[in-house]
């Protein structure tokens, strides 16, 4: 097994981290289901960030099975092309939830009778947002590159199979 370069190993860290967050979004999402009354929100909610889940899986299994040459299947090609529009179209959700809870934050810091231990928790809460949001930017980067980064593995390996070859004289 070729050991993985360190940007591939950032790469790596930083899925593993989205994978916790994305995790503790779904948590957060189905405990709200029995808190509120806006359900359908949150089954919406859950189903966004399980999409983000099965793309940051893939992502992983992709690093582990294929990572520096081994093409992927046309299955895999399949399911990476889809998960990738898809997580590329929740960029908008998730700049959506950015902006919605910055919209409710921001007035309550202009409020004087807020206690410091509030103001940590809400800005806690949004930096967890804002985290997700820029983690997903720079992880759908990084699954574009790795894709890229197999598939000329695999053409550089499959063209120096036939280069490798004496012709028969």
């Amino acid at each position: 097994m070729n050991r993985l370069p360190l940007s591939w190993q950032l790469f790596r860290i930083l899925c593993i981290l989205q994978l916790l967050m994305v995790a503790t979004k779904v948590m957060l999402a189905l405990s709200r289901i029995f808190n509120d009354q806006r359900i359908f929100v949150h089954f919406i909610e859950i189903l966004v960030y399980a999409i983000m889940f099965l793309f940051l899986y893939q992502a992983l299994s992709l690093l582990n099975y294929n990572y520096p040459d081994i093409p992927l299947s046309e299955k895999q090609k399949r399911q990476f092309n889809l998960l990738y529009i898809l997580n590329f179209l929740l960029i908008a959700f998730l700049f959506g939830l950015v902006v919605s809870e910055y919209r409710l934050i921001a007035p309550m810091f202009g409020f004087i009778g807020i206690s410091f231990k509030e103001a940590i928790t809400f800005s806690a809460y949004f930096l967890f947002t804002d985290l997700v949001f820029v983690f997903h930017l720079i992880f759908l980067a990084g699954m574009f590159r790795l894709r890229r980064r197999i598939y000329q593995n695999t053409m550089n390996t499959w063209v120096r199979q036939f280069d490798d070859q004496k012709p028969d004289q």
